[in-house]
């Protein structure tokens, strides 16, 4: 119905249509951590995780972020704690199995190729893929390493005398990893590295 104004009707406009704006997609929970336990507000045994999957027998996983970085702290604690116990250091001594760890994974992440480096990362922890990923520059890898360059390397970053020298904490640190990497992931590295340093990796 005309609307009545000064100069006398006036014709009512429609609005002018407004294109639909397109639902946003939903954003799907990533894989990887999940709810775990460990030495971070845990009591019981730690149970295992592997490739980021796992989490507390009988429970539902949680999609909450606080739950994701709360098992993410969990898993990165069993790790260290596999570490040390590897080499009997009391959990007092936390810095030295983050050294070792953190140096390991600097120079394995350093002599892998950029997509096999990111499959790899994929199976770790988002805290210890934080650690991988710490100063990674993809322009510059794969860095050309041989089992002597890369045991010098470990001796050069990793600060402190321990049983067995460089190639024990190479071989100690990558063990507990491999506790918890998928075989076939596992398979690819150690085929990925050259024989020689390949030796050294369980």
């Amino acid at each position: 119905m005309p609307l009545a104004g000064p100069g006398g009707p006036v014709a009512a406009t429609a609005a002018p249509d407004r294109a639909a704006r397109p639902a946003r997609p939903a954003v799907a929970p990533a894989a990887g951590d999940s709810p775990g336990s460990g030495e971070a507000g845990s009591s019981g045994p730690p149970a295992r995780w592997t490739g980021g999957q796992e989490s507390r027998e009988g429970n539902a996983v949680s999609n909450k972020p606080e739950s994701t970085f709360d098992a993410s702290i969990d898993k990165t604690n069993l790790l260290l704690k596999e570490i040390e116990q590897a080499y009997g250091w009391p959990k007092e001594r936390r810095n030295q199995s983050y050294a070792a760890l953190r140096t390991v994974l600097h120079l394995l992440r350093d002599r892998l190729p950029v997509q096999e480096s990111a499959h790899f990362a994929a199976q770790l922890p988002t805290l210890v893929r934080g650690v991988y990923f710490e100063g990674w520059d993809p322009t510059v890898v794969p860095v050309k390493l041989n089992r002597d360059e890369f045991l010098y390397e470990v001796r050069q970053n990793f600060p402190y005398d321990v049983a067995g020298g460089a190639e024990g904490v190479v071989r100690t640190v990558l063990g507990a990893l491999r506790r918890h990497i998928p075989q076939g992931e596992w398979d690819d590295v150690r085929a990925t590295v050259p024989n020689d340093l390949a030796a050294v990796v369980p």
